[in-house]
């Protein structure tokens, strides 16, 4: 079945006195995928269901949040419609000129990094949403006093908000970027053990293919973590670490050329002549025979 998209627009929402609505809202079955024109930050008070954004289903329950930017497309769900086991969220809707004093103080203060995510969340270049889990409920109990002080609406209140809103998304970088760190620490750990893999099997037809599967990513996103952390491709790294050991055992062995080739895991012993040859700048052969005369 198709699904039914349209697009929400703040004009809907907004007042005069300032560009952001808050309501809170127990999901359902009814509401329809959708896009708007405005960020919204949703986070989950209670219950458990399923977040379908971008072509994406995501499971959610308490305390988890998104960052859900311009154009993106998406709604939400229940567990199941059964009335006890109600999804409740807070949806924060506001207009990306709100963003605006945040990225003048910022740029002032030359906190350059969160002025730019701002800049790229206000001008709708953000490529997709942002997921972050609130374990604290820091920024829960933050949205909560922001959803009280819409619907009171004291005196002052859009004072009140703006500075709320600023707080909100200081808040969420700050989040978002110790989520950052733990997966950078966690994905570290997780390629030493993949160069320790390689190091110790570069003799065997290995494929960036085969080593992205194993790390659970798409080969493109495991190509610019390799080359980030090691300065250097997939390929050219494993042809490296087999250069070196073809290298010591023409040194060390008299093992034939092409018995070194297979060893080191070429088949095609031209090929490997022919790469041995722009790393060294000699052909195996007169490699062989000028470190025999080193010695």
């Amino acid at each position: 079945m198709e699904r039914s998209k349209h697009q929400l627009t703040g004009r809907t929402y907004f007042s005069d006195k300032i560009p952001l609505h808050v309501n809170r809202y127990h999901e359902d079955f009814i509401s329809t995928h959708h896009s708007h024109d405005f960020i919204e930050i949703t986070i989950i008070e209670e219950g458990k269901g399923f977040h379908h954004i971008n072509g994406e289903v995501i499971p959610v329950n308490k305390g988890e949040l998104f960052i859900i930017p311009i154009g993106a497309n998406h709604v939400f769900r229940p567990n199941s419609a059964n009335s006890k086991n109600k999804l409740t969220v807070y949806n924060v809707l506001f207009s990306p000129s709100l963003l605006q004093g945040l990225i003048n103080e910022t740029n002032h203060q030359q906190e350059y990094a969160l002025s730019e995510w701002c800049a790229l969340l206000q001008q709708g270049l953000m490529n997709n949403y942002i997921h972050l889990r609130d374990k604290q409920d820091s920024c829960l109990r933050l949205i909560r006093s922001i959803y009280l002080e819409y619907q009171y609406k004291h005196v002052g209140y859009s004072i009140v908000l703006e500075s709320k809103v600023i707080e909100l998304m200081i808040l969420l970088f700050r989040l978002k970027n110790r989520t950052l760190e733990k997966e950078t620490s966690s994905a570290s750990m997780v390629f030493d053990e993949m160069i320790s893999y390689i190091d110790n099997h570069f003799n065997e037809p290995l494929t960036l293919t085969e080593m992205a599967t194993n790390m659970l990513v798409s080969p493109r996103h495991f190509s610019r973590l390799f080359k980030k952390h090691t300065s250097q491709t997939f390929t050219e790294y494993l042809q490296n670490k087999r250069m070196e050991e073809s290298g010591r055992l023409l040194r060390t062995t008299d093992h034939s050329v092409r018995e070194i080739s297979e060893r080191v895991g070429y088949k095609d012993d031209d090929y490997f002549r022919e790469l041995f040859t722009k790393k060294f700048g000699l052909s195996p052969q007169k490699y062989r025979k000028a470190r025999s005369r080193d010695h």
